[in-house]
């Protein structure tokens, strides 16, 4: 076996941590029919959300912003009061790290930065951030957790939750394991929103090691699904529910909408949405492999549907580009998959390239034909407006 299974951990880049990428326009808020902030917010009360942590983050294309309490294994939902805004450029951030490491009391080595999402109505990008160090640096303390909205002309503005509309339900989940030991063990890997609902990829210590969650909206906690995936990992060569996700994105073929999923070492993984059925095991199309001893950290899928491409933060290499072809694969999956970057990734294959002018970058989202990146910068953290591969 090239590796062991474990939960997913943070990998720390320079002088901060980024342990994954939320996205708007064509890959994660995928637009259901009919439905609106209102409809969506149904049942949300104002008051202060009771999170233990605020992780990965996802938009609805009406503007409702969800994030995961990776540490309590929940979901919530916050209508945010957004104003409209136009779609602009970014401007550099030069010094972005600093400028957050500061509202922390902290420094930018003492900041993790969880997630990254791009509203549809405000087109600010959300940065959810932990504090690392001080007197108390339990990773279920709410205290070590903000939120912060940054406009294209770069300003930056705190996000305060309390008061504002929100929605909480629990999906469950374990933790206690980390990838080969490292960073902070959580209970929900992802999210993505999906045609009026949010897809976890929450945790577990059973034979299945990762399950994804589908929890409807409007929140309603009996309409929770819980979905066990089973693919065929071509490192072990073998049909298995062993590996857990560690970051997913919604995929768009044409009018057609996929899940895809990147698992521990390193199987890239085609889910059909229309395959999921309640407490049943869901069997993925694993269109690639990016190499045993890996651990992807962040996925986003964008360029015009039918055509779009991956940019996959890997824990070992860097960005890799998976280009549409191998993600729309549908005669070389699984056992026959030609997309097989062997032991370590060391085996080239065209079609899924590093990408040079990203390197380094650890949170990245696109914004029209672009992308906004958060890269080190010195011993701080820049965001760098930059042209999509």
């Amino acid at each position: 076996m090239c590796c062991q299974f474990h939960r997913m951990s943070a990998v720390f880049v320079t002088c901060a941590a980024v342990t994954g990428a939320a996205w708007w326009g064509g890959t994660r808020a995928q637009a259901a029919q009919g439905e609106s902030k209102a409809a969506l917010t149904q049942g949300f009360t104002k008051g202060n959300p009771d999170y233990q942590a605020i992780g990965p983050l996802t938009f609805s294309p009406s503007g409702v912003l969800f994030f995961a309490d990776d540490q309590a294994g929940a979901v919530f939902g916050v209508d945010l009061g957004e104003k409209p805004s136009q779609a602009a450029p970014f401007n550099r951030v030069p010094d972005l790290g600093a400028t957050l490491a500061a509202r922390l009391g902290t420094t930018p080595k003492g900041i993790e930065i969880k997630d990254v999402a791009v509203s549809p109505v405000s087109h600010s990008l959300y940065i959810s951030v932990r504090k690392l160090d001080g007197a108390d640096q339990n990773p279920a303390n709410p205290a070590n957790y903000a939120l912060f909205a940054v406009s294209p002309k770069g300003e930056v503005t705190p996000v305060d939750l309390n008061g504002k509309p929100f929605g909480k339900v629990m999906v469950g989940g374990e933790k206690g394991y980390t990838f080969r030991g490292q960073g902070t063990p959580r209970v929900i890997g992802d999210i993505a929103y999906a045609k009026g609902r949010v897809l976890c990829a929450a945790l577990s210590k059973g034979a299945f090691s990762s399950n994804l969650v589908s929890v409807p909206v409007p929140f309603k906690a009996d309409g929770v699904e819980k979905y066990a995936t089973s693919i065929y990992h071509v490192s072990h060569k073998r049909q298995e529910t062993a590996s857990p996700i560690q970051t997913l994105t919604v995929y768009q073929d044409g009018d057609k909408e996929y899940l895809m999923a990147a698992y521990v070492c390193t199987p890239v993984v085609r889910i059909n949405l229309d395959d999921l059925k309640p407490n049943q095991a869901v069997t993925g199309t694993t269109v690639a492999e990016l190499g045993s001893g890996n651990r992807p950290m962040a996925m986003i899928a964008y360029g015009k549907p039918g055509s779009q491409s991956l940019l996959l933060n890997n824990s070992s290499f860097g960005i890799l580009k998976v280009d549409a072809a191998i993600a729309r694969e549908a005669s070389a999956v699984n056992q026959m998959t030609k997309a097989d970057r062997g032991g370590g990734g060391r085996t080239p294959v065209d079609g899924i390239e590093v990408v040079e002018s990203l390197k380094g970058a650890a949170a990245y989202a696109p914004v029209g034909d672009s992308l906004v990146v958060l890269k080190p910068s010195g011993e701080s953290i820049a965001l760098e407006p930059m042209a999509a591969p």
